[in-house]
């Protein structure tokens, strides 16, 4: 499914609302600009994200971020672990 810009869902949301809520409307509108690849199940899924959480923009997943294990990160914590054998991980992080 193609990502659409704000302007392109608001141009859905305000034609849904002129049509009196007809998907098949919209679609059949927008067609001609957007393409085939622009379906009835996209023109829901605006719709219910705008209702629920009243934004047109998708939302976006935070990426966790990988650990990198160089050699001088594993020898700063051998040192660490050396110098004071007691302290705790989160201190010594």
């Amino acid at each position: 499914m193609d990502k659409l810009t704000p302007e392109q869902c608001l141009q859905i949301v305000e034609n849904f609302y002129q049509n009196n809520g007809s998907v098949r409307q919209i679609y059949r509108a927008f067609r001609p600009f957007y393409g085939v690849h622009n379906h009835k199940r996209l023109i829901r899924i605006i719709m219910e994200r705008y209702r629920t959480t009243f934004t047109l923009n998708d939302n976006v997943h935070p990426v966790r971020c990988r650990i990198v294990h160089t050699e001088e990160a594993v020898a700063a914590v051998q040192e660490s672990i050396e110098e004071d054998t007691n302290q705790s991980i989160g201190r010594r992080s």
